[in-house]
This record gives structure tokens, C-alpha cells and sequence, in this order.
């Protein structure tokens, strides 16, 4: 089981921050073939208990209908598609109390990868 603290100097060691923060910090998960995709996580509390927040940029808000987008939650293996601003994101939210570090580098990989490849879809560069 993981604390805050024990989950950023997890991420600390295991990844290269671009952003550390004493309740966020952010990391940009690079591919093989050169794209990138930045994936923020941050802890917040929800119900007495700290929750974690794991979101990766996908699309500005005029690249799909919100009505598209929303359908498109059905389909996901992981993560929901949110809209913060102008921006859509792929989110995953967690209990930290039952964490398990390997599970957490797991739904951050997997996160990036479904956002990833709905910005291939949506957005057609490789901006985020």
C-alpha cells in the first residue's frame, strides 16, 4: 500500500518529473517510434480518504463533438474521457490507501496509451 509520499519518491526514481509539486507532479511518457504524451497525477481528498488523479491531454475542444466523445467512454479499457477548459483528457481516478507501486506505473502507462491513441484520432498531431 502506497502513501503520497511514498508514491513520489516512487516516481521520483522511476521517472523523469517535469513538474513536482508537494499535492501534483507531471512526467511525459515517450514511445518507441518518438510520440509523447504528458500524464499529470495529483492527490486530492474525496469521502476522508486521498484519492490520486492520473490525466493525459488528448484534444483541444473543437477537434470532436462531446457527444462523440461521451460514446467513446464505452469503448475504453481504461480511463474516462473528461473535458477541463478547452482541453479533453483521458482520467483515472484511485483510492492511494490499496495502491500497489508496480500497479501504479501499470494505469499510468495505460493512460497515456489510451490517450495517446485517441489524440492520434482526434487531434492528428502529435501535440500533447
Amino acid at each position: 500500500m502506497a502513501s503520497w509520499t511514498r508514491l513520489q519518491e516512487h516516481a521520483r526514481g522511476n521517472f523523469a518529473l517535469e513538474d513536482d509539486q508537494p499535492s501534483m507532479f507531471s512526467m511525459t511518457w515517450i514511445y518507441d517510434d518518438g510520440r509523447r504524451q504528458k500524464v499529470i497525477i495529483r492527490r486530492y481528498e474525496a469521502f476522508g480518504r486521498t484519492m490520486i488523479e492520473i490525466k493525459s491531454p488528448f484534444a483541444r475542444g473543437d477537434a470532436a463533438s462531446a457527444e462523440e466523445l461521451i460514446r467513446k467512454n464505452a469503448e475504453l479499457p481504461l480511463a474516462t474521457i473528461a473535458r477541463s477548459g478547452d482541453l479533453y483528457l483521458a482520467v483515472y481516478n484511485m483510492l492511494i490507501d490499496h495502491l500497489h507501486l508496480e500497479d501504479f506505473d501499470l494505469v499510468v502507462s495505460r493512460v497515456a496509451a489510451v490517450a495517446d491513441t485517441l489524440e492520434e484520432t482526434y487531434n492528428k498531431t502529435d501535440e500533447f
